[in-house]
């Protein structure tokens, strides 16, 4: 564990990178860098709440268990973001499990220092709620979209939002390299593996999606056409 090197570290992340430098150098007192490796766990979902992460690189994946014990995964966090996006202001556990999907550095800040912090500047306050007001307006998009949409759509609006929040725009269309399983996919959005295994099969002949599970392309405009 290592403080971070400076203030342009935390410009980084997206919640910090218009505050002053008062306001970044009392965030690198209170910040601490940690390594995780791939398949390591943050917290585990009913543990107390001790400190809010923010990524400086690499990809989180966040968990809930149902009441039949089965995984569920709720998001896919990548670089700049933070979580978890509740608690705030209260003894409260963490709401979910978060595991390493490949090797990340994180930021942490112990939980009432980060809440002291809010309190202390306002500004970072507004941009913390805005952040969860974001989270919450997602988590009923894709409530709408499990309702309302066929398997069809489903698959392809969370591909839509793996390509908003971790894609590569180049020219033959998004890049997106995370490593998640047709199975976890199948998980987030209430289907079955094979369904979203017979659907990115069609995708792929229909020319809406290539590339490997490593790392696949969204081509912009066919799948505009198929949204």
């Amino acid at each position: 564990m290592v403080a971070p090197s400076g203030p342009d570290v935390l410009r980084e992340i997206e919640l910090f990178k218009d505050l002053t430098e008062t306001e970044l150098g009392r965030l690198q007192n209170l910040a601490v860098e940690r390594q995780y490796g791939r398949g390591e766990y943050v917290f585990i979902e009913g543990q107390d709440r001790e400190a809010v992460y923010f990524i400086r690189r690499g990809i989180i994946k966040v968990l809930r268990v149902d009441e039949e014990g089965r995984e569920h995964i709720v998001n896919v966090l990548g670089r700049g973001q933070m979580f978890p996006h509740v608690g705030f202001f209260q003894d409260s556990l963490y709401p979910g499990t978060a595991q390493v999907v490949e090797p990340s550095t994180l930021l942490s800040i112990r939980c009432a220092q980060f809440d002291a912090l809010l309190m202390e500047y306002p500004e970072i306050g507004r941009k913390v709620m805005r952040v969860m007001g974001e989270r919450i307006l997602e988590l009923q998009v894709k409530l709408e979209e499990l309702a309302l949409y066929d398997s069809h759509d489903r698959l392809q609006g969370l591909l839509r939002h793996f390509a908003e929040e971790h894609g590569v725009v180049k020219p033959d269309g998004v890049h997106v390299k995370i490593p998640i399983t047709h199975g976890e996919m199948a998980h987030m959005i209430g289907m079955s593996r094979e369904s979203v295994n017979r659907i990115w099969n069609q995708l792929r002949r229909d020319g809406v999606v290539s590339g490997t599970r490593e790392e696949w392309v969204l081509h912009h405009e066919v799948f505009d056409e198929h949204a």
